[in-house]
């Protein structure tokens, strides 16, 4: 049987899934695991696919900086597809303030330690749409390894072109995103009413979406 491995975003954990229904296969939620010295977004791949037993007739979904790292464990197993949940091909993908900022640095200037005002800052960022999925990402982001996030910060400016032509992005946007572009290819699913948490607020049209996507693969 498929698996399809879930990974959240940048400031998120597997509850950005809980309200996701059923899918027609075995669904796992990825945990992030704290990055190691001078780890590249690669190295780092290599261990969750190492950890979870990541197979190429697997499928992986990734959630915005997951959707990143999903790309790059579905090139190192050599599957055809991937799912993009409010996700990016790269850091051109970004609307102008989040390009802008990865581009000039301006991220390295987040304190050395967390403070209760950059948890808040980066909940509101993502943008959620209602009252209860503000309390959950800012919950979420309290829990963040704060190292963590800014490695991930530094691995998405990083990323130059991370397109592999080989590779299948079925892209999931939502109209309401405040940080990604709504990028289009082939495969471009849009959400109406979708903000960049759409996971969580419109968790029954993405799960739809993924529904489809399944029964076009199999």
């Amino acid at each position: 049987m498929q698996r399809l491995f879930f990974i959240s975003g940048l400031g998120a954990n597997e509850r950005a899934f809980s309200r996701m229904g059923e899918v027609g296969c075995e669904k796992i939620m990825i945990k992030w695991i704290p990055n190691d010295e001078n780890e590249t977004l690669k190295e780092y791949a290599l261990r969750l696919i190492n950890r979870y037993e990541i197979k190429n007739q697997d499928l992986v979904a990734g959630l915005s900086f997951g959707g990143l790292l999903a790309q790059k464990i579905s090139a190192i197993t050599g599957q055809q597809k991937v799912i993009l949940i409010s996700g990016f091909r790269d850091k051109n993908d970004l609307k102008f303030p989040f390009r802008q900022a990865l581009y000039t640095g301006l991220y390295r200037l987040l304190p050395p330690a967390r403070v209760p005002y950059v948890d808040a800052m980066v909940a509101n960022i993502l943008n959620s749409g209602t009252a209860e999925s503000k309390t959950v990402l800012k919950e979420m982001v309290r829990s963040t390894d704060y190292r963590l996030m800014k490695w991930s910060l530094e691995q998405i400016a990083n990323t130059g072109d991370n397109t592999d032509n080989d590779l299948v992005l079925h892209n999931i946007l939502g109209d309401r995103d405040r940080i990604v572009h709504l990028w289009k290819n082939d495969t471009t699913y849009v959400v109406n009413g979708g903000s960049h948490f759409m996971v969580y607020d419109r968790a029954e049209a993405v799960t739809g979406i993924i529904r489809e996507i399944l029964k076009i693969e199999k």
